[in-house]
Order: structure tokens, then sequence, then C-alpha cells
């Protein structure tokens, strides 16, 4: 069965997530405010990979748009404070030599990510961390679960378990005797265990691997040796020729011609006749004010969703699963990114959430917009109540009432002098 098994996840030992966890002499309600005033549920962008990942088989330099976000466990300790388990989930764009190769990875943090939180966190709280966990300087943990056979370090019991001294003495070769038989149900018994927390790491993988980040704003390459050009007229130089499938992130459009970032600073031109657009975007061009080169889609930009368990401290959606939007600011003015224009900006990812819930929403009991920055903050809304408000049986200001909105004065106008 063991084997059966791990014939269908071949790359889990290289990705295996690994808790840290540390102590608190804080009740699990202090712990959790101070996570949050930490803006510890909030996912954050990587500069690089290299020094935060585990190494593996892939040259690091080619890893991009690297982000992270903590799955946090509060746990009671014996003591009567808080046990903190965290794992970092990193996620980047693996661009590879040959574009069909290339997509978004998930990566096995080294722990220096979840170290570095629970250090911040003794820092305002106090505590310890664990024995399994405090370590003198960041190394790549060994994964949980060895799937070798015979190597040295592997943590399953050996195949063959070895024979009491009082068995093999007893002259009874061949016949199991009691002593023999208890400890092979104690092997067995250990083995049954192993196999669940395979079962159990194999299951997160899965979950990660669905809920990775993914860009909205990607375009499709629809046919093979599709032109990507130096600029957006005929007869220009041609950079390279797309193949079928190839996905470049949307920068704006020139008339038929559609403008895209092609790794890092590089970017070209594709004829629109050539691409697959998301559906947002053909519907902006599409509009009287339509130019995208001109709207860039508003002060702000998605930059990616994902199907979660809510990552705020709030008691109506605590627990449950929701869908985050990460959203950054595409405006480098305050005023077109101020309190008014987040309510706005949410409000239109709300309405138009509302229109899909109905074929793509199953299971999902809310929304959750956040503002990935500095003066940024986190919008949730239940799922009942954003199509109330969509289908226009709930006013705005009382839709908002109803709103988690953390923190407040991130979404309330300054007052006019």
């Amino acid at each position: 069965m063991l084997l059966i098994l791990c014939a269908s996840i071949p790359s889990l030992a290289a990705a295996q997530a690994v808790p840290y966890a540390g102590t608190f002499a804080k009740s699990k309600d202090e712990v959790e405010k101070t996570l949050k005033e930490m803006q510890a549920y909030a996912g954050q962008k990587l500069p690089v990979v290299d020094g935060f990942v585990a190494t593996g088989d892939q040259p690091l330099d080619r890893f991009e748009r690297a982000f992270y976000q903590f799955s946090i466990d509060l746990l009671p300790s014996g003591s009567g404070g808080t046990i903190v388990r965290v794992i970092a989930k990193i996620t980047a764009w693996y661009a590879d030599p040959d574009p069909s190769k290339s997509g978004y990875q998930v990566l096995p943090s080294n722990g220096r990510l979840e170290l570095d939180l629970l250090d911040r966190l003794r820092e305002r709280l106090g505590g310890k961390l664990t024995d399994s966990t405090a370590r003198s300087g960041v190394q790549a943990p060994k994964p949980k679960l060895d799937l070798s056979t015979g190597s040295q370090g592997s943590s399953l019991p050996p195949s063959r378990p070895s024979v009491p001294a009082a068995a093999s003495s007893s002259g009874t070769s061949g016949v199991p005797g009691d002593d023999e038989v208890a400890a092979l149900r104690i092997k067995r018994a250990a083995e049954e265990k192993r196999m669940q927390q395979l079962n159990a790491e194999m299951q997160s993988l899965q979950e990660i691997q669905r809920n990775q980040a993914h860009p909205l704003n990607l375009v499709v390459v629809k046919k093979m040796d599709a032109p990507v050009l130096a600029r957006p007229a005929m007869g220009s130089h041609p950079l390279f020729t797309a193949s079928a499938n190839d996905e470049f992130e949307f920068l704006d459009a020139e008339g038929e011609w559609i403008h895209v970032q092609i790794s890092g600073a590089s970017r070209g031109y594709i004829r629109r006749s050539s691409l697959d657009l998301p559906e947002f975007i053909a519907a902006r061009l599409k509009s009287p004010n339509g130019n995208a080169a001109n709207e860039k889609f508003g002060a702000f930009r998605i930059e990616r969703e994902e199907i979660a368990i809510f990552p705020g401290n709030w008691d109506t959606l605590r627990g449950k699963t929701v869908k985050i939007y990460t959203v950054q600011a595409a405006s480098q003015d305050s005023k077109e990114t101020g309190a008014s224009a987040k309510l706005n900006f949410a409000a239109s990812i709300f309405q138009r959430f509302s229109a899909d819930a109905a074929v793509s929403a199953s299971g999902v009991e809310g929304v959750v917009v956040i503002f990935d920055s500095a003066d940024g903050g986190i919008v949730g809304a239940t799922l009942a109540n954003v199509q109330q408000m969509a289908s226009g049986s709930l006013s705005r200001d009382n839709f908002w009432k109803q709103c988690y909105l953390e923190p407040p004065d991130a979404f309330q106008s300054a007052p006019k002098p």
C-alpha cells in the first residue's frame, strides 16, 4: 500500500510542509489579536526565493513573482498558554527556457519565514520556541516523512522486525512466541500511524496546489508560432514566436495589439486576434472608454484569488471557507486609493462574484478583499449579504455596516478641515 501511495505522489518529499511551533504564556485571544496586529494572516510578496525555500532540482534564479502566506494554528498548551503552529506556503512563477514548462509552483519553505514570525511574536508576547524548532541558524528542514525504503534516516520501521532475545533462545525456532507477536503488533500499529500521516500530508499538498496563486490578468496564445513583436506594428522586429497555450501578463492595449510582459522587465506586443483574453479584460476593451492603455483598470488591480479559510477574527466567518481576492494599488496617487476608492473597488468585486457565485462558489460562504499595501486593510462579507447588495435588496450603506472592515480607519475618509 505504501509503495502504491508513493508512486501516485512522486514529488511529495520535495514539497513537504514542515510546521514550526512556539509556546506563549498568553491566552488564545491575546495571541490571535497580536498576530492580527502584525498582519500575519495577510500574504506578502518575496523579492527572491533564494534564502527562503529549500533547495531543489530547479535553479532558483528562474523563479519570479514569489508570494507567501502563513497557515497558523492556535492550540492550547498544558500550562494554560497557547501553542502557535505555523507553516509558510510559498508560490512562485517558474520561467522555464521551454515556455510550455513554465507555470506557478508550490515551493517548500526552509523555515526562515516561520522562525522569523515566531521571533517577532515572541518579542511582543514573550515565550519560547518548542525544542523541535529552537535551532541555531536557518537550514532546510528534513521532510517529516522519509519515503526511502532502506536509506539512512528513514522514519519507516524496518521491513523485518527484530526477534527478541528471549524468543530466539526459547528453542521454538520458526514459531513466533508471545513477545514476538507483541512486537509485530507494535510495528504494525506504527506503520498504520505513518500511513495516516502520509495521507494527511498528501491531502494538504493537494489543497495547496488547488489554491496556489494564479494571476487573473493572463492572456493565452491561441495558435502556434504567434509572433511577439518589439513594437505594435506589422513589420516590427520579432522578439520570438510563442507557442499555443503560452500565457503572458496583460499590460495594456493599443488598437489591435496587446502589450504583454514576457519575463522580468521584458515586454512585447501580440495581435489581439492571436490571443484569448480573460472575460473582464475583453469586456473593458469593448466598453466606450475601454482603452486599457488609458484606464489601467482603475486605481487597483487584482493580483490573485484563492479559496481558503477566512483569515480574520470575525465570528460570522471564523473557520469558514471564503473566496479571497488580493489587490494591489495600480496608482501612486493617494487620492485615487483612499478609503472611498477601496470600498468602491471592493463593491465591484462583490458584484462580479455574485454574478458568478451560482456556478463557481460551491461551498464558499463569504468573500474577502485584501488590499496589499502599507495603508491597506481587509473587507469581508457573507455570501448572503453580497447577493442582497448585488440585487439591490440591501443598500450600500447598510451593507458596509454588516461587513468585516479591518482596520476600520482604513475605510473611513479623513474629516474635512
